[in-house]
């Protein structure tokens, strides 16, 4: 794991190319839920395409018994009642297909819909699982991304097997042995000319993926910077930097470009040369069969057979070359996504963990040793700490009074020794459990875009209304809010960025009171705050200590 992050980070995983297998198996795996609906699409593609060539059939029948009815060979009467026949036979094939192609789209956009929400929730909570240091080393932005891409991804890829791959196999082979029974050369041509279309298109799509794969890398950075000049826009206009962003800006996304039209100009190749493919086709497909009609072999009727099947077989293989884009572009996108599901948390529950429920509080740092960049941030350290008591975490930045936090925390696992509460090591407890029993006022409280009281009752979302209103009031919330034209059903925008300091640490403060928990965590919970509102909180926090046992940063 720990070597794909770093692969990451320096760009080495431009050269990773895409793992169709994997991809395959990952896609299929989200499929196999909902086969009965898959298998019921496959066998109204092929009824769906019996009844084209239906179609054809019909035509053939009207052309042939025309030219009988032409040359005297079949009487008026009986060819009007043929002619009644047809029609009939006409407008049931139509109402099937009609019925088929709704009932064709109504079955796609159902499973695509479930398949695109199943993608989703399962890569959101994987990432949101995944450990501390994946989200410190990977952007935000690019991860949103490769999300809306893959669910994209799903759709282009099922798309490809209903609208392309199924209706384009179907057909050539209905065709082939269509053919076959009236003019095995048109068969043969047939075949031939689909053979080679499918390869070629295939070799330059196989060309192409190394750019697709460039252009995709190169939007995702600049996503990633989107969202990270956006989440830091205060820093950007206290130092009056929007014309060096900009620039910045204007640099990647040139790159952008560059990449998109390396693999954009692939399908000049492309076009040109499957044009090139299915006009030769065309010229041996009205060579041979001419031959055959001229040599009185086939009927007129066939030979319009002929052309019309392959007309629409042609039509097949050219929705087939829009399919295989969008199958590569969609492996291009599951790939980037998809490679986040081999990374598993290096932080794991043991077998046989348990949930956590702390009674007494007690902690114990024993004989702990730690290394953070191959830096030994702790070596054989011990604390224990007794319930209910207070102890003070004091020392200069980069001392590890944070990383001692996190150890608690199992952000991060020890390397040597072990950390109990309760007399309990923690790496038999489920760790979102033992992340639930403890409660932190951290220095600096982000803040979810939402209301005031939502962003409190985060700590514990089964509290009755009148618990969040008694946190936000002994926070000394109420007072503040009394002010806003929604009180505490004020939305305080993303990361908190509508109220002050001072405010959203009060949120904070009530938050981690409404938890309730036997173990506080302070991490420097003041210490960005001016003078007199550090004063009014620093008096609310040995209320707020009272009964807990407590770690204070400082």
């Amino acid at each position: 794991r720990r070597s794909f992050i770093h692969n990451y980070m320096s760009g080495e995983h431009h050269k990773e190319d895409i793992d169709f297998k994997y991809n395959f198996k990952l896609y299929f795996s989200f499929l196999k839920k909902y086969k009965l609906l898959f298998t019921a699409l496959v066998l109204l593609i092929i009824f769906y395409e019996l009844l084209r060539l239906g179609t054809n059939l019909l035509f053939k029948k009207l052309i042939d018994n025309g030219s009988a009815f032409t040359s005297g060979a079949i009487e008026r009467s009986a060819f009007s009642a043929l002619l009644t026949s047809i029609a009939l036979a006409y407008i049931i094939i139509i109402i099937f297909r009609t019925g088929g192609k709704w009932l064709n789209l109504h079955w796609l956009n159902k499973l695509d819909a479930k398949l695109i929400v199943d993608l989703k929730r399962h890569f959101y909570n994987h990432l949101l699982g995944l450990s501390h240091t994946f989200h410190t080393t990977h952007k935000t932005g690019s991860l949103i991304s490769r999300i809306i891409r893959g669910a994209g991804g799903i759709e282009g890829m099922t798309d490809f097997l209903v609208f392309n791959l199924f209706p384009v196999g179907v057909q050539v082979i209905i065709a082939s042995f269509s053919l076959a029974y009236f003019d095995i050369q048109s068969s043969i041509v047939l075949i031939i000319t689909s053979v080679i279309f499918v390869s070629y298109s295939l070799y330059l799509q196989q060309r192409q993926r190394p750019a697709t794969n460039e252009a995709n890398r190169a939007e995702d950075i600049e996503k990633g910077m989107i969202a990270d000049t956006f989440t830091n826009i205060d820093s950007i206009k206290y130092y009056g930097k929007e014309s060096l962003v900009g620039q910045k800006y204007r640099s990647l996304s040139e790159k952008t470009k560059e990449k998109q039209l390396i693999n954009w100009n692939y399908y000049r190749w492309l076009d040109a040369g499957q044009i090139a493919i299915l006009s030769l086709g065309v010229l041996a497909i009205l060579y041979f069969p001419l031959q055959a009609f001229l040599n009185g072999e086939i009927t007129l009727g066939t030979l319009t057979f002929v052309y019309t099947t392959y007309g629409i077989v042609l039509d097949n293989l050219f929705g087939l070359t829009h399919g295989i884009r969008n199958f590569y572009r969609s492996m291009a996108n599951f790939n980037d996504l998809f490679q986040y599901n081999k990374i598993n948390n290096d932080i794991k529950d043991a077998k046989n963990a348990v949930p956590l429920v702390i009674s007494k509080g007690t902690i114990e740092f024993r004989n702990i040793s730690f290394k953070y960049n191959n830096r030994w941030l702790f070596r054989n350290f011990s604390l224990s700490i007794p319930a209910n008591t207070k102890v003070a975490l004091v020392g200069p930045s980069g001392s590890g009074k944070s990383t001692l936090i996190k150890l608690l925390y199992r952000l991060y696992d020890v390397d040597e020794g072990s950390i109990l509460i309760d007399g309990k090591d923690i790496r038999t407890m489920k760790q979102e459990s033992l992340r639930s029993e403890l409660s932190i006022v951290p220095q600096e409280c982000v803040l979810f875009d939402d209301t005031i009281f939502n962003n409190v009752l985060f700590s514990r979302p089964d509290a009755k209304p009148v618990h969040v209103l008694k946190a936000i009031d002994f926070a000394q919330l109420t007072k503040t809010i009394r002010n806003f034209p929604k009180k505490e059903k004020t939305i305080v925008g993303e990361r908190g960025v509508k109220l002050s300091g001072g405010e959203k640490q009060r949120v904070s403060i009530a938050r981690a009171l409404l938890a309730d928990k036997k173990v506080l965590v302070l991490d420097e919970a003041t210490s960005s705050l001016d003078s007199e509102t550090e004063s009014e909180i620093q008096e609310d926090l040995p209320r707020l200590m009272k009964g807990r046992t407590s770690l204070i940063i400082a």
